[in-house]
């Protein structure tokens, strides 16, 4: 079968696609492969053919004006800056969307192409899956992530999905019916959500039951298969190289913390530096720092640049971080309690969720402070957090999700 995937965003949407990829080809599927420009060395790295599809994350992550307004907790202004530039880049990326699709006999997108894949796939006439990272569909467990992170009664929760569409349709319909046209299909009045439902589409949760167990048994259409995470090989193909003195230092004494905060806006490194080592000072721990400031190699605090977290992650003790679906999946493997100081999208349901398991605590990344984040990570030193993370990392390493995930994927495209 011909499987074309596509995976745009940051590292966290592309790696996912990318294994998933390599397991469908692995098993004999012609793998066609669309990522970001600055992320395709991933699929290359795996062995697929992937397609450059000519943008790129960053060009507005880590813009000054976007990491302005994400710091200030400005999203209205932030995703009104991505739909003007989704329009912008409109015609070309339709354009490659529908190109990496021709010829295919099914096709996989994640939520930065799903308005635009699910209608390719429609026109033309092909088995189409979602592949998402948090719970963003409509059900009784949750609240819609965007509307709050505190748990209602099942009819409220279900409100909400009602209200968020009802907000999106009027930004989202013009664009969807433009698609719509450009492959010849006629104009619709159905959001995405409610066209995977009319074509009977697989909504692949690749994230754990084991940390979202109140929607275990959701929806034949909605398995959760497990967060995505790499093999030990394929960790290897995707920069596994500790630097050795990285290496060394992390020898050379008790489990660090770590902190990183992957794109999210630290606008001040120097200040948000000072202000870890004045933390883990007081809480007599070492720190890892991924951070872009003023180099501390010495003594109890070392900085880092880009490292891989599935190998540096568990050779620590507790991890603080932005809360990305990824980045929460690899400290929860590596048994580490988790803080989280989240910014935008699922990152505030992941917070909280790890909240109400007991193996992490959240604030809101416009709430860090050196009081927050002691009187945050203070608790997860405690033996109690540290056990209940120990005993889910066990559970999460036992999984096969990326079998389960490719099983999902041919049972619902052979049906």
């Amino acid at each position: 079968m011909r499987v074309a995937l596509v995976g745009m965003g940051t590292r966290g949407d592309a790696q996912p696609m990318a294994l998933l990829g390599a397991e469908l080809a692995a098993r004999g599927h012609e793998i066609t492969l669309g990522l970001s420009s600055d992320l395709v060395w991933i699929g290359q790295a795996l062995g697929l053919r992937t397609v450059d599809m000519r943008t790129s994350a960053r060009q507005f992550l880590e813009s000054e004006k976007g990491q302005r307004w994400l710091a200030a907790g400005d999203f209205q202004s932030y995703v009104r800056w991505l739909m003007d530039y989704k329009y912008q880049i409109a015609d070309q990326l339709q354009a490659d969307l529908i190109e990496l699709a021709a010829g295919a006999d099914a096709f996989v997108s994640g939520t930065a192409t799903e308005v635009e894949s699910v209608i390719i796939a429609e026109a033309a006439g092909i088995p189409y899956a979602s592949v998402y990272h948090a719970p963003i569909r409509r059900n009784t467990a949750f609240p819609h992530l965007l509307v709050s992170t505190d748990v209602f009664s099942p009819e409220r929760n279900l409100e909400t999905y009602i209200q968020i569409e009802k907000a999106n349709w009027p930004i989202f319909e013009p664009y969807l019916n433009k698609v719509r046209t450009r492959v010849g299909l006629a104009t619709s009045d159905q959001s995405v959500g409610s066209t995977l439902e009319r074509l009977g589409a697989l909504e692949i949760q690749a994230y754990s039951r084991h940390v979202v167990p109140e929607l275990a048994d959701w929806d034949v259409r909605r398995p959760l298969t497990g967060f995505l995470s790499p093999s030990a090989e394929q960790r290897r193909l995707l920069d596994d190289l500790v630097d050795p003195e990285l290496d060394a230092w992390l020898d050379d004494g008790e489990p660090p913390v770590y902190f990183g905060f992957g794109s999210m806006p630290v606008l001040e490194p120097d200040a948000a530096l000072t202000m870890i080592e004045k933390v883990a000072d007081t809480l007599g721990v070492r720190a890892l720092v991924n951070l872009k400031a003023s180099t501390a190699n010495d003594g109890a605090v070392r900085t880092v640049g880009n490292l891989n977290h599935d190998v540096v992650l568990p050779r620590c003790r507790a991890a603080v971080h932005h809360g990305g679906a990824g980045t929460s999946a690899t400290s929860l493997r590596a048994g580490l309690p988790t803080v989280v100081c989240a910014v935008f999208a699922d990152q505030p349901f992941w917070g909280a969720q790890l909240q109400r398991m007991g193996v992490g605590s959240t604030l809101r990344f416009t709430d860090l402070s050196e009081p927050t984040l002691f009187a945050a990570l203070e608790p997860m030193l405690a033996d109690g957090p540290r056990q209940r993370a120990a005993e889910l990392a066990v559970l999460l390493r036992g999984e096969d999700a990326i079998a389960q995930t490719a099983d999902a994927f041919e049972e619902s495209v052979a049906g």
